[in-house]
């Protein structure tokens, strides 16, 4: 990724880009894979985001907020989400480990 620095472009990746401390590319990196997983979840239960909605206890703009992986959407409701649509601790794991 190119960004520009004064009057020159320079090569950097996202974590310079938005100024991210390691720990904090951890958070961005856990929060999409677990958003990713949550949308397999729903798709593979064959369920509209208003119906994975009416299962978790939300609405269904939540929904589509988790999905997207928006950072007001904590990593634990994530976990909630999930394991309310049925996925196992196991393969939450796995999630975040193809985060790592």
């Amino acid at each position: 990724m190119k960004r520009r620095k004064k009057r020159t472009w320079v090569e950097t990746d996202v974590e310079q880009l938005l100024d991210l401390s390691a720990g904090d590319l951890v958070i961005v990196e856990f929060r999409a894979a677990l958003a990713v997983a949550l949308q397999k979840a729903r798709k593979r239960k064959r369920l509209s985001q208003v119906e994975a909605a009416e299962c978790i206890g939300t609405s269904q703009s939540q929904m589509s907020k988790m999905e997207a992986g928006q950072s007001t959407i904590t990593i634990d409701r994530l976990i909630k989400a999930l394991v309310s649509l049925g996925v196992s601790g196991p393969a939450i794991v796995r999630a975040l480990s193809s985060a790592a």
